[in-house]
């Protein structure tokens, strides 16, 4: 059994909860996790840096001195490569860099990256305790208490926004946080982050993904 610490607002140890082994259990699956995480990042790119050929650059077509006699070197165009203002070679033209990511493939990735952090004792609970008023002091103190100021921290909230407002918003001015949903979650921002600090309230969520990408690992 592993145990997972529940901190309360105030970042004093609150409670515990505990993950069987047979969840969590054994390596960390490297192979999914890279190939989710190279195709996510593929899929980040925007593609659509552009350079200009030599026909697509302004300037006159016509050849600036003749061929012969001049003493200097022979061109035809002064929108060739070689000159300034000329045209690029091979440079990057606007391109669809997406990667088909398998439903499958982003669930055990998920439930591995989730079995990373815990494995890693960079995964913790905490009780929002109804927080109406924003103030990004009261997360900033907790950092503290819990000693993890200055790390990279992802807290994960339950996916009603409207009883999350307040935190979201304490949330957003602390440089070295992160925030997102428990029904967007992805590997990647998993680990990205040092830390992974979650809702009490969506533990079940948290074990849930742990069980399903489990069952889907053993049908493939």
């Amino acid at each position: 059994m592993k145990k997972i610490n529940i901190y309360n607002i105030n970042g004093e140890i609150a409670g515990e909860e505990f993950l069987p082994d047979e969840l969590i259990g054994g390596a960390p699956n490297q192979d999914i996790i890279y190939y989710y995480i190279k195709s996510y990042l593929a899929n980040q790119r925007q593609g659509t840096a552009s350079s200009k050929t030599r026909g697509e650059v302004s300037g006159s077509g016509k050849k600036p001195w003749r061929q012969k006699g001049t003493g200097r070197a022979r061109v035809g165009s002064i929108r060739t490569p070689l000159w300034r203002h000329g045209g690029v070679v091979f440079g990057p033209k606007p391109r669809d860099y997406r990667q088909s990511i398998p439903k499958k493939v982003k669930r055990m990735a998920l439930k591995e990256a989730l079995k990373y952090k815990i494995q890693a004792d960079s995964f913790c609970l905490f009780i929002p305790e109804n927080i109406k008023t924003p103030k990004t002091k009261i997360f900033s103190d907790f950092l503290k208490s819990t000693g993890y100021k200055g790390q990279k921290i992802l807290f994960i909230l339950d996916n009603d926004k409207a009883n999350n407002t307040a935190v979201v918003k304490s949330l957003r001015n602390i440089d070295s946080v992160a925030y997102d949903f428990s029904n967007r979650l992805n590997a990647y921002s998993i680990l990205n982050s040092d830390r992974i600090i979650a809702d009490k309230n969506i533990f079940n969520v948290i074990k849930r993904c742990l069980g399903e990408a489990k069952n889907e690992r053993n049908t493939v």
